[in-house]
């Protein structure tokens, strides 16, 4: 049977579709890269705030209106959204031959079965106390480009977020597995290994690791062929000195941290249970750039939340222009039920949220573009993504994370092979992209 994958949300998400695709595989059936050419169509969905879920639900709607078209004839739906409402869906989306929950991918095989009989399925158990070891993946990323996903679920308990609630407590993967996990991906070509977990920082606390990411870092950089080794979410609570002191001494870890702040006002953060004060926040920044050298900052800011006053937006407004972070991603305020922010007083209204995320957008596309203006010139390691036209590749720097920042638009008269390292003078701004051009005389 040919089957087809439309993978939402985050790169979380996407490792596990690769693990169902490569189980399916497995299994005799044929992935296929187009919905049209499908059978069977599974949609890994997020449902992580309102925004994800309606292009869920929309994805499915449309996918509902080919298979009545009779282009596919079964859909799937996966991931965050069918973990948290699986009965509803199956209720209000007839479309849907099958609902599967976030701890129950390693049977995506058998439902496969019994919904091609015309069984209509619900699987959806409660996440695994332990991380599960799931097998192999086909990779879904760019040549050259892997994740490695270290943990599962989150502990932090946010006052906003949904994850615990839908992924479970925190879960990690053992330090042999991630090692071994690593080994074969860089076998198989892969360059840059992205760190993922909804906080790496706490990798370990829950099997006993007392310097869990610091010690991942140290093993994973003594592995032959991986070049760059990126780590995404770090929490600004969890990040110890230890993994600032690796980063800065091992040139295989890239000079990029994700550090996620949310906020910068002390009563918002203590609504939020964030667990540290925008003093904290300052300190650790000043550190992360005082000891690595290059390094380039992405954080994440919440707007809108429950009681955020003009005066604590504005200290938001003016931290991100003080701290001036290369990269930036803004969320509004998502009342998410079963989370204590869902019964706080004081709810924001949409059109306050709107205008006060649009005033960070646009305070970082300028702090962004200026970043990016000060690169002009000089001479880049770019990771080539794919050829889109003659002469004309895409890549990414060392400071340009996968799918959440800009990329490098190259251009080159030589043929460049997508997955391996170019070197690069990078010459204009396009928005939030570089465009540069290819040294033929570099080595």
């Amino acid at each position: 049977m040919d089957i087809g994958f439309i993978s939402l949300g985050c790169a979380k998400n996407q490792v596990d579709t690769e693990i169902m695709m490569a189980i399916l595989k497995e299994n005799g059936h044929k992935i296929v890269n187009t919905v049209e050419r499908s059978d069977l169509v599974i949609i890994n969905t997020c449902g992580f705030i309102n925004d994800a879920k309606e292009e869920a639900i929309d994805t499915i709607i449309e996918m509902g209106q080919l298979k009545e078209q009779g282009v596919i004839d079964y859909i799937i739906a996966t991931g965050c959204l069918s973990q948290r409402y699986a009965k509803e869906l199956m209720a209000e989306m007839p479309e849907l031959d099958a609902v599967v929950g976030i701890g129950d991918y390693h049977s995506i095989g058998q439902v496969v079965e019994q919904v091609v009989k015309g069984d209509k399925i619900v699987l959806v158990n409660k996440p695994p106390e332990v991380f599960i070891e799931k097998g192999p993946r086909i990779l879904s990323t760019p040549k050259g480009l892997a994740y490695l996903k270290i943990t599962e679920g989150c502990n932090n308990k946010c006052t906003y977020c949904a994850i615990p609630l839908i992924r479970g407590k925190l879960r990690s993967n053992s330090l042999e597995s991630l090692i071994d996990e690593a080994r074969f991906l860089v076998k198989a070509g892969v360059k840059e290994l992205v760190l993922i977990g909804q906080d790496t920082a706490s990798y370990g606390q829950d099997i006993g690791y007392e310097q869990g990411l610091s010690n991942l870092l140290e093993r994973l950089v003594e592995i032959p062929d991986l070049e760059w080794i990126r780590v995404m979410y770090i929490h600004p609570a969890h990040l110890t000195a230890d993994i600032i002191k690796i980063m800065a001494k091992e040139d295989k870890i890239i000079p990029y941290i994700d550090l996620p702040i949310q906020h910068s006002s002390s009563s918002i953060l203590k609504s939020m249970n964030r667990k540290h004060s925008v003093e904290d926040l300052s300190l650790i920044i000043h550190n992360l750039r005082e000891n690595i050298k290059d390094l380039v900052l992405r954080t994440t800011v919440m707007v809108g939340f429950p009681g955020e006053r003009e005066a604590d937006f504005m200290e938001l407004y003016d931290f991100v222009e003080k701290i001036a972070f290369d990269w930036l991603g803004v969320f509004k305020f998502t009342a998410e039920k079963g989370t204590p922010a869902y019964l706080l007083p004081n709810q924001l209204d949409e059109d306050i949220k709107e205008e006060r995320l649009n005033k960070i957008l646009k305070l970082q596309k300028e702090i962004t573009r200026q970043k990016n203006i000060n690169r002009i010139n000089s001479k880049q390691k770019i990771l080539v993504s794919s050829r889109i036209a003659p002469n004309l590749y895409i890549g990414r720097g060392y400071f340009q994370a996968p799918e959440v920042d800009g990329v490098t638009m190259i251009k080159s008269n030589c043929a460049l092979e997508p997955g391996a390292f170019a070197e690069v003078t990078l010459k204009a701004v396009r928005n939030y992209d570089m465009i540069g051009e290819f040294d033929s005389e570099s080595p």
